[in-house]
């Protein structure tokens, strides 16, 4: 009788784009498994980042009120786009699995639905049938009247397992840790980040604030952050979740109703913004050791603001933060969807309820090709 082998290993390439479209993230994904185990570990072998073209930030931001036809046309003409970068940059002959996140576009989890531009029989058969493909990883929670989101603190809890609490600093900034009760994984879109810094910077002629240049020069404007700090959401228990609607439902109007709102400086916006964001983390965290990754942890003045002695304007516990190397600050989330991909393609629960709020666990993804272990 053969030996069951000690371990499992795959190669995933995990492909991640946020709500920010910066830039389409690639991973190339190492993980291991001890057989038999929940015990996981996983590094990222190769990162590429490549920015999103503007005419494709144009119209996937369209979508809005785009019609049904267009949407279906703009999936799958986004999946054969990441297709080519995919076959421009990667040797596919030694990948496992692909793991496709999608573009987010829609998010009402409170109506059942959410939408992700991008389709995974098109991406599989764009790179000749030749590597499995998973996609559509949010679909299944929502229907289980979970969040759908955040999705990535399943890897948190798996693969990162010395930090207290891991935050990323994305187009929404999000945080996963261990419930101080059950110990139970928890998560929750704490606010907005990137997608305000960068659409205030984008007003003064740039695409987003070098370092968070532009907001240390500028002043905060008390009304504006009490306004901002007071949005119903910050009151909600988690688990919750959020779209890009809720910044145009909510809280782009409290600055646009303003008499003065033309008149603002950005810079003055941005450090406004910066410090309601930072006071909204720092209440969050909670002064656990947090491993800080995404877009934002390259903001030098958010970093500051985070980590810095509390003030009028910036409340909350300073946060002792681990800045891991460039590759996992930029990589961490589509390595984390390439290994929840991978639970999926494994058979195995990859969205937690205790952090979705959804009615059970639940192995959400969908499919395409076969794809058969690869033992050591």
């Amino acid at each position: 009788m053969a030996m069951e082998s000690a371990s499992q290993e795959f190669v995933v390439l995990g492909m991640m784009s946020g709500t920010s479209l910066d830039a389409l993230d690639l991973t190339v994904s190492h993980f291991v498994q001890v057989a038999g185990s929940m015990t996981w570990s996983g590094h990222i072998e190769a990162f590429s980042s490549i920015p999103i073209p503007a005419e494709w930030k144009s119209r996937i931001t369209a979508l809005m009120d785009a019609s049904a036809v267009e949407w279906h046309r703009t999936s799958v003409d986004w999946s054969k786009w990441c297709a080519k970068q995919i076959k421009e940059l990667m040797d596919l002959g030694s990948i496992d699995l692909i793991v496709f996140s999608g573009q987010t576009v829609f998010h009402r989890p409170e109506s059942g639905w959410t939408g992700q531009l991008g389709h995974g029989a098109v991406l599989h058969a764009e790179v000749d049938c030749q590597v499995p493909i998973v996609c559509d990883l949010r679909s299944l929670d929502v229907s289980l009247r979970g969040q759908g989101a955040p999705l990535v603190p399943v890897a948190d809890a798996l693969l990162y397992t010395k930090y207290e609490a891991c935050l990323n600093l994305g187009g929404f900034a999000n945080i996963s840790c261990s419930h101080p009760i059950d110990g139970n994984r928890i998560a929750w879109d704490i606010g907005p980040c990137n997608l305000v810094l960068n659409q205030l910077a984008f007003r003064a002629g740039h695409a987003f604030d070098d370092g968070g240049r532009m907001a240390a020069t500028g002043k905060v404007h008390a009304d504006l952050w009490s306004q901002w700090m007071s949005l119903a959401y910050h009151e909600r228990e988690a688990p919750k979740s959020l779209g890009s609607e809720w910044l145009t439902n909510e809280f782009w109007p409290i600055l646009e109703s303003r008499e003065d709102a033309r008149s603002l400086e950005i810079p003055d916006l941005l450090a406004t913004a910066a410090a309601y964001i930072a006071s909204q983390i720092r209440l969050a965290a909670c002064g656990k050791t947090t491993l800080v990754t995404g877009g934002g942890a390259h903001n030098v003045e958010l970093l500051k603001l985070l980590e810095g002695a509390n003030s009028s304007f910036v409340l909350g516990d300073k946060i002792p933060m681990v800045l891991p190397a460039a590759n996992v600050i930029d990589g961490k989330e589509a390595h984390a969807f390439a290994f929840l991909g991978l639970l999926r393609a494994l058979g195995q629960d990859n969205v937690w309820n205790s952090v979705t709020g959804a009615s059970m666990n639940n192995m959400g993804g969908a499919l395409w090709g076969n794809f058969a272990r690869r033992g050591t």
